[in-house]
């Protein structure tokens, strides 16, 4: 599993709120993911403290090429909605131009949902989630509400 090779480098959090809905305070968490010496992501990952049952989370992607002489162009955001349904933990393609990864200048293009289904942007973004899902402990709550 390629997941498992990935290298996830925790590096900020805020919370924010209180949510408008439910009174709740939101977190949002982000770092980058690594294969060895080679960056391949950046990620956030935006939850409702105490919520993620009823809200679920975002995991928001910047995908591509980082590093030196790398630009915007040649990366992409791209966002996946997660969701606790009857059969357990799911993960859905969105809309990145929908989130603030998508409008923020780090991507050139922030991907549509059918843009990503079926391309190889599905795939790498599924293997940074899996990684980030397994090796990022700030996201326990997300992850324990799966269970």
């Amino acid at each position: 599993m390629r997941s498992s090779a990935l290298i996830v480098e925790p590096s900020g959090q805020k919370d924010l709120g209180p949510c408008e809905c439910c009174g709740n305070n939101s977190r949002t968490v982000w770092g980058v993911v690594h294969e060895g010496s080679r960056t391949i992501a950046s990620y956030f990952v935006q939850w409702t403290l105490g919520q993620v049952l009823r809200h679920g989370a975002t995991f928001d992607l910047i995908l591509g090429k980082w590093g030196e002489g790398a630009t915007p162009s040649d990366r992409v955001a791209v966002s996946l909605r997660f969701r606790r349904i009857e059969t357990g933990p799911s993960f859905m393609v969105a809309d990145a131009a929908d989130r603030p990864t998508g409008r923020g200048g780090l991507a050139g293009v922030a991907l549509a949902r059918n843009q990503v289904l079926g391309s190889r942007w599905e795939r790498e973004a599924y293997d940074v989630v899996d990684a980030v899902w397994l090796k990022d402990t700030r996201i326990s709550e997300i992850a324990t509400d799966a269970a």
